[in-house]
């Protein structure tokens, strides 16, 4: 029970820690690329218009991948690229970290949770087998009852992870593909049809 109630504390610390990361992060605005677009028209330069935008919006979670557009777009297209896919890599990262640790939480909670249903289950029979194999339901039943503690505490602890993990990596993956859908619609902005993108 002792490390399933060590789980439980980080899986709680770290579903609060990432589920106040992405709110304060925010999420993507469908109109990114207008925005940018009619600043653009305003003081018609785009590097401008970009630096207005990232001050603008100071809390989205993909203002660096801009910044660095606009900072590498004189760059030869592979420099370009690969500042670009380094940039989106790193925010992924930013992004996922500590998702792993959810995973493994959710993977492993029940195992203990097994684990100390088994190690009480065969104290239970070591009871009985110290009386003589004679049955008394009520040492069986509260031996029993005892010992399913834990699997049902490793569930309790393993389903908020998983849902989490899940929940979370969900948002991740919707975040990578806005950050490609970005570029794509940024170097139609530019000019930069040809440039590909490998966030």
């Amino acid at each position: 029970m002792y490390p399933l109630l060590l789980f439980s504390v980080i899986s709680f610390a770290v579903i609060l820690e990432r589920a106040l990361f992405y709110l304060l992060s925010r999420s993507h605005s469908a109109g990114t690329i207008e925005e940018i677009a009619a600043i653009y028209k305003e003081c018609g330069d785009l590097k401008a218009a970009a630096g207005r935008f990232t001050e603008k919006q100071k809390r989205v979670y993909f203002l660096p991948l801009v910044t660095v557009y606009f900072d590498a777009l004189d760059e030869i297209p592979h420099l370009f690229e690969e500042h670009l896919f380094a940039e989106a890599k790193e925010i992924v990262m930013i992004n996922e970290r500590r998702l792993p640790v959810l995973a493994s939480i959710a993977a492993i909670a029940p195992l203990f949770g097994l684990f100390g249903t088994v190690l009480g289950m065969i104290e239970v029979f070591q009871r009985l087998a110290a009386l003589g194999g004679r049955a008394d339901v009520a040492l069986l039943s509260d031996g029993i009852w005892v010992a399913l503690i834990t699997t049902a505490f490793g569930l309790f602890v393993a389903i908020p992870s998983l849902l989490a993990h899940h929940y979370f990596s969900r948002l991740v993956s919707g975040r990578s593909d806005y950050m490609e859908l970005l570029i794509a619609r940024l170097n139609i902005l530019t000019g930069k049809v040809n440039t590909g993108s490998r966030t």
